[in-house]
Formats: structure tokens, C-alpha cells, sequence
């Protein structure tokens, strides 16, 4: 389903801001996809995350069945190394709480935050920062 099925104007607005934030803080692409799922979702997840292969090779895909109450986040290979399983299970426990509470994009805005803020920076061969990683700190 398209943002533009699923969403209003502010909604697709808030969540394209989100997904680029989440870019511009880690390197690494974000995708969401709101919609039906055929089966199970988590093979959903894996097959589209191949197709969103194009967008490089640190790709995390947030998949919502809305109706099915199921939530799936998928990683590809390297983005595994910068982004732990604890943290996709934090996001995805603080999205499923907002989803309940009948709030589907205000879940997804903060689960994709979460997501970014947990990202492990990149590093080169020699335990560097990748020049393209960048670090944000967050004051009190």
C-alpha cells in the first residue's frame, strides 16, 4: 500500500521527515511499509527487504499489517552489525504500544527514531568512524 493510500498529507509529511532523518543520522536507508501482508509477515519482510536492495547495503525495513495486528522489523547483512536485535525490540515494543493506543504513525515516528538512535556507528578497517556516519548527541 502507498503512503498516499494509508496516510493524509501531514501523515506521509511526518513520516518522509522521519525516514530522512533517520538517513541523515546514520547512513543507513529506512523503509516503511504499511499494509496487508499475504502470509507470514516476517517472510514478507525478508522478500522485500531484497527488493529494497537498490538502495544500497545497510537497508532496515519496518513492515505493519495493521489488520493483523503484526509488526516486522528486517534488517539487511550490514545494517545487522550497526543495529542490534535488543534495539529492534525496543522500537518495535514502543510501536506496538502507540499502535495500540490507535496512534499508527506517531509509533512509527518514534520507532524509526529509536531505531536511529541505536545505530552503532560505522567504522573502517581500522576501528575509525566511516566519513559517512555522522554522531549526534542529544543534550538534557
Amino acid at each position: 500500500m502507498a503512503l498516499g493510500e494509508a496516510f493524509g498529507a501531514v501523515e506521509r509529511r511526518r513520516l518522509t521527515e522521519a525516514i530522512e532523518a533517520s538517513r541523515l543520522q546514520t547512513g543507513m536507508r529506512f523503509a516503511v511499509y504499511v499494509g496487508g501482508v499475504d502470509g507470514d509477515i516476517e517472510d514478507f519482510a525478508r522478500a522485500e527487504l531484497t527488493k529494497l536492495g537498490y538502495l544500497g547495503s545497510e537497508v532496515v525495513l519496518v513492515a505493519v499489517d495493521p489488520d493483523r495486528r503484526a509488526l516486522q522489523i528486517a534488517t539487511s547483512w550490514r545494517a545487522r552489525h550497526r543495529l542490534s536485535d535488543n534495539a529492534c525490540g525496543l522500537a518495535a515494543l514502543s510501536m506496538t504500544t502507540s499502535f495500540g493506543l490507535g496512534d499508527l504513525v506517531g509509533g512509527l515516528v518514534v520507532g524509526l527514531r529509536m531505531l536511529a538512535d541505536a545505530t552503532v556507528a560505522a567504522r573502517d578497517d581500522h576501528g575509525r568512524p566511516h566519513p559517512t556516519s555522522s554522531t549526534v548527541t542529544h543534550g538534557v
